[in-house]
């Protein structure tokens, strides 16, 4: 079987890793990265181009695409692919609004009953302006595109002026308009995911995310800091308790508004004193998600992938986990998500022990694997080498979040010590990461 990853960061890496495993599958990527491109070879498509992608699967004979985020998803690859006859992880353009649209995922989240913090979506400016001087401080303002990142104010003045800035990026009544301000939930961040032909749900498992620069609360917010996945009671009644309560609602809320949806569906949310609070839908596994929860998983996921795709998951057995805890630290230049040096060499790769993994994200390979097109007399084994040997010499940085060192072990604390211990071998201009990552769970 073909399948083709589209994605350039940590996610694309992780599953072609796991899918690279299964002994049916011929794995290409495209973009890839420094890493991915050691394991399959790079195809030069721009995933966000989905007629592109479409009608370059079709004609090199890939069985299945599946995105490393929601991006391709959302412009509308399922959609080009719909008469070729090609297997997509992931739904149709018109279900892809629960994480495309905050506003429209808030009233969908409202009508389905399920935890909330309070707040409300606003499609105007005057109407976010009332809500806002009516709420208590801090609280949460979202732009209506998943592409905008969220802030927290906790002066008013600095708040209305947010809102006024969003407002005035966008033409009114145009697409992407409107805002959701919700108050400030303290807690911790977990991402639950499940994999779903539309009515069976099969759970993935609950990742505690560290999504600032530092341990303080005024900490500035950087996405990938790093992931940590449980082994204990606690994390098991976690993870049934999202299944039950939130992802299984939300799927047969799917069904019933008549949206289709198979492939990852995944729930953000934040644990509070009064039980989970759900902040966010994706259609995808989430950045360091990804990167802990693969490594555990002991089942192919090729058949998982295609008995989604098919409508078929009721018919497979329960999946395989590894029994140990998974601890991702994410290694981030100096000035990361702000300012940071690109272009500098990654070294210390071949001292990582074995069993650790290290997953890029902002990585280039010139001696990565590249494909040759089949209508050129590739495919196959001379697609895979055509790029010649992959290597690990002359990896170079093209961002700020590099790549994610992953350890497992019997406990937490085994699994963090060995991936600081591993975090430590590997070296790049002002590298950093969180030491604390995985020190509580």
């Amino acid at each position: 079987m073909k399948i083709l990853v589209l994605g350039g960061d940590g996610r694309a890496h992780a599953l072609v890793w796991k899918l690279f495993s299964s002994p049916s599958a011929e794995v290409l990527v495209a973009p890839g990265n420094g890493g991915a491109t050691q394991l399959a070879p790079r195809v030069d498509l721009d995933p966000a181009d989905a007629a592109e992608v479409a009608r370059w699967a079709f004609a090199e004979g890939v069985d299945l695409i599946v995105p490393a985020d929601g991006g391709p998803l959302m412009a509308g690859l399922v959609d080009e692919v719909v008469s070729m006859h090609i297997g997509v992880c992931g739904p149709a353009q018109r279900a892809t609004q629960i994480e495309r649209s905050r506003c429209f995922a808030r009233a969908f989240l409202e009508r389905s009953g399920l935890p909330l913090a309070r707040g409300r979506a606003c499609a105007d400016l005057a109407t976010a302006e009332r809500y806002l001087a009516t709420q208590p401080l801090p609280l949460i303002i979202k732009a209506d595109s998943h592409t905008d990142d969220a802030g927290m104010y906790q002066d008013r003045y600095a708040a209305l002026e947010a809102l006024r800035t969003i407002f005035a990026d966008r033409p009114a009544g145009g697409p992407g308009v409107g805002v959701v301000v919700e108050e400030y939930l303290p807690g911790i961040t977990v991402s639950f995911s499940a994999l779903t032909d539309g009515s069976t749900a099969v759970p993935l498992l609950p990742v505690r995310l560290y999504d600032q620069l530092g341990p303080q609360p005024e900490s500035p917010r950087a996405p990938g800091m790093g992931a940590v996945t449980g082994n204990s009671g606690y994390t098991q009644r976690l993870g049934a308790f999202l299944h039950s309560r939130i992802v299984e609602p939300v799927v047969a809320a799917l069904a019933r508004e008549q949206m289709p949806y198979w492939g990852f569906l995944g729930v953000d949310c934040v644990i509070t004193d009064q039980g989970p609070r759900v902040t966010g839908l994706r259609c995808s596994l989430r950045d360091m998600e990804a990167q802990v929860v693969l490594p555990r998983l002991v089942s192919d996921l090729v058949p998982l992938i295609e008995a989604a795709v098919i409508r078929r998951l009721d018919r497979l057995p329960p999946l395989e986990w590894r029994d140990e805890a998974s601890v991702a630290l994410g290694l981030v230049a100096q000035g990361y998500p702000h300012h940071f040096p690109v272009g500098g060499l990654l070294h210390g790769l071949s001292d990582v022990d074995a069993g650790v993994l290290v997953f890029h994200d902002q990585t280039q390979n010139p001696s990565g694997l590249r494909y040759t097109p089949a209508s050129r007399g590739g495919g196959g084994l001379a697609a895979l080498l055509s790029g010649g040997a992959a290597s690990m010499a002359g990896i170079t940085v093209t961002g700020g979040h590099v790549a994610t060192v992953v350890a497992l072990g019997a406990t937490l604390a085994g699994a963090r010590g060995r991936a600081l211990l591993n975090a430590e071998r590997i070296s790049f201009p002002g590298r950093s990461y969180r030491e604390d990552v995985g020190a509580h769970e």
